[in-house]
């Protein structure tokens, strides 16, 4: 006998079912990629907002940085160009300051040829300058003989110039034509009628150190026409 408690269900078959189903599955995929493809679509183009957005602000920043750039270039260029100018101005007053001192020299050699009478006469020994250039090697100097008589004519001297200064803890003598290479010896042959100016440039050997310049100057072939004088070692700096 057949277990009544095993009954055998018999269910029609319904293509149209599984159709429907097929159909809702198909339906509900579409709908989640299109409503995936709207939200991607927006935050693709929020992120192109994003990104138009800093493109924007870094080219702000760009621009601001080329204007600060630019303010440091000409706050450089105006640096230098004050540093310039002011390095100009200091070599026009050290020029016109050293002319200057030439200007006020020879005025008053040329005050001195222009005075008549005096105890003064014969052959004069003038005032000797030593400078340094700070801008240039070496000492210049510059020395004025001349002549002061009731009735002038040209003549012809001999004028010796010596350094005498300590080297080595002893005292030396040394000629002029040792510290200026532009001299070849000495004494000095030159001739005329009012005065003479001897000029150059020293260069000072280390370890000697200059303390008087001695000078004498005489007319060529006349006797006890000899005059000497001599200086201190003074340099000033221009």
């Amino acid at each position: 006998m057949t277990d009544p408690s095993h009954k055998l269900v018999v269910r029609p078959h319904k293509p149209d079912n599984r159709k429907r189903e097929i159909g809702l599955w198909l339906l509900l995929v579409g709908t989640v990629f299109s409503v995936g493809i709207l939200l991607g679509m927006q935050l693709f183009d929020q992120a192109m907002v994003d990104k138009s957005q800093q493109a924007d602000e870094l080219e702000v920043l760009q621009v601001q940085l080329d204007e600060i750039s630019q303010k440091l270039i000409n706050a450089e260029l105006a640096s230098n160009v004050d540093r310039l100018a002011l390095e100009y101005v200091r070599q026009l007053v050290t020029s016109l300051q050293s002319e200057m001192a030439v200007d006020e020299e020879e005025l008053g050699l040329y005050r001195n040829l222009l005075q008549e009478g005096g105890s003064e006469s014969g052959l004069l020994i003038g005032e000797l300058l030593l400078k340094r250039h700070s801008e240039q090697e070496g000492i210049a100097y510059r020395l004025v003989v001349q002549q002061k008589e009731k009735k002038l004519k040209r003549i012809k001297v001999s004028i010796k110039v010596d350094v005498v200064g300590v080297q080595d803890g002893k005292e030396v003598t040394i000629g002029l034509e040792d510290f200026d290479d532009q001299l070849e010896q000495l004494p000095i042959k030159t001739e005329f009628k009012y005065f003479h100016v001897v000029e150059g440039v020293l260069t000072i050997p280390s370890g000697f150190q200059p303390r008087v310049i001695a000078v004498s100057i005489m007319k060529v072939g006349v006797s006890g026409s000899r005059v000497e004088r001599q200086f201190d070692w003074r340099v000033s700096v221009l």
